[in-house]
């Protein structure tokens, strides 16, 4: 569901705190060393650091350097050549939320008619967006970058809609090969295992909330 928040909002921010989002899902859907453990360690570490913006009341931040600057300067012009290549109007997205699952949240870079989404990078390093250009199908995306197809797979569960483009845009290309797209499908049985992974999770960081608070 999508609500009235913009992103990057201070609002944004607020909202963000203690919640799981689209961008780090990937964290909980890593493998445990052991069959008998529900979560990683990388899973358990992800939801700490949410139990401690939940206490601190701040929201983690992530790391602002040449790269992410990079893609924010050039996520706009990648834009504009998308909906000048395939004629699909992109609408900017609120903050989504689930109704469904507690905490859980997400932002994508824009929505797509009625049933699509978008979900651009722009690598600082142009080997990655060279990578990116060997994506074929949906395992392949999976293996080379299992982050982006588990950050899109959670937006489509978040809007309920049934395809994301993942578009990978280098400007300093100056021929077709600048603008890579690939159409990443629903997988209703990878988000039905997801969701099980937030709800586990979810539990796991109420006690641990519990747990802490109850130290003050």
């Amino acid at each position: 569901m999508e609500s009235t928040i913009e992103i990057y909002s201070p609002e944004w921010f607020i909202n963000r705190q203690g919640n799981f989002t689209g961008s780090e899902i990937w964290k909980l859907m890593t493998e445990p060393r052991s069959k008998k453990d529900d979560l990683s360690k990388t899973a358990e570490t992800y939801i700490l650091e949410k139990v401690w913006e939940k206490l601190s009341g701040e929201v983690k931040q992530g790391i602002n350097n040449f790269a992410t600057e990079f893609g924010n300067e050039n996520e706009p012009i990648a834009k504009k050549f998308y909906q000048s290549v395939t004629g699909n109007e992109i609408k900017e997205s609120l903050m989504l939320y689930s109704n469904e699952i507690e905490g859980l949240t997400g932002s994508p870079d824009g929505l797509i008619g009625e049933d699509g989404l978008i979900e651009i990078k722009c690598p600082f390093n142009g080997a990655n967006h060279l990578r990116h250009c060997f994506i074929t199908d949906e395992e392949t995306l999976l293996n080379e970058v299992p982050e982006y197809y588990y950050q899109m797979q959670c937006y489509m569960l978040l809007s309920n809609r049934n395809w994301c483009d993942f578009v990978s845009f280098d400007p300093r290309i100056i021929s077709d090969l600048g603008l890579f797209i690939f159409r990443l499908n629903r997988n209703d049985e990878v988000i039905e295992k997801m969701k099980s992974k937030i709800i586990i999770a979810r539990n796991l960081f109420n006690q641990y909330v519990k747990t802490f608070e109850g130290k003050k």
